[in-house]
């Protein structure tokens, strides 16, 4: 079972400090500790990026495996297997290539680096440079506009607009290249 959301489902993951989340990473904390409203997740590819996200984060605080975490998170949104696999190459890639991709965003962050940064606005910067990199079908424009919903599910407005002008920054010095 998993626990109550808090009242405010819509900031559930903006409630937990950065400081906080860093002490709880040396002990591992069951994966329900901290839940979405994971029916006001949406279904489809938006839910499989929600899933991605949401597996990162719970690995970071939970100090477990993101394969784990995903398929805990996969089952309580109720994605299927073709967005569990989509979700899964987001989580394993971004946790896989971590310390790339976040040399990549400082690059582009402007006076704050990853370390800085809230840590679902980090993860949702991770699974988009993910997406853009291993999906090039998917225009980047949809890839961050799906990132800017992201924040505005799970963190504030202000962080959607960092992670779009982060995301914008890259895919403009990218086009230029």
């Amino acid at each position: 079972m998993t626990a109550a959301p808090p009242k405010d489902s819509s900031k559930w993951l903006s409630a937990v400090s950065a400081d906080k989340a860093k002490s709880w990473s040396n002990d591992p904390l069951p994966i329900e500790s901290l839940t979405p409203d994971f029916e006001a997740i949406p279904r489809g590819k938006t839910g499989g990026r929600a899933a991605a996200v949401l597996a990162l984060y719970q690995s970071d605080l939970t100090n477990r495996p993101a394969d784990q975490c995903l398929e805990w998170v996969a089952s309580e949104i109720g994605l299927d297997t073709k967005l569990r696999n989509f979700a899964g190459t987001l989580a394993k890639e971004a946790d896989y290539r971590r310390s790339k991709i976040d040399a990549r965003l400082n690059r582009f962050s402007q006076r704050r680096t990853m370390d800085e940064t809230s840590p679902v606005a980090r993860n949702i910067l991770r699974t988009a440079i993910v997406e853009l990199d291993l999906y090039p079908k998917t225009r980047a424009a949809v890839v961050i506009s799906e990132a800017v919903k992201l924040c505005q599910m799970f963190d504030t407005y202000e962080t959607g607009r960092f992670v779009n002008g982060v995301l914008g920054a890259i895919v403009r010095d990218e086009s230029s290249s």
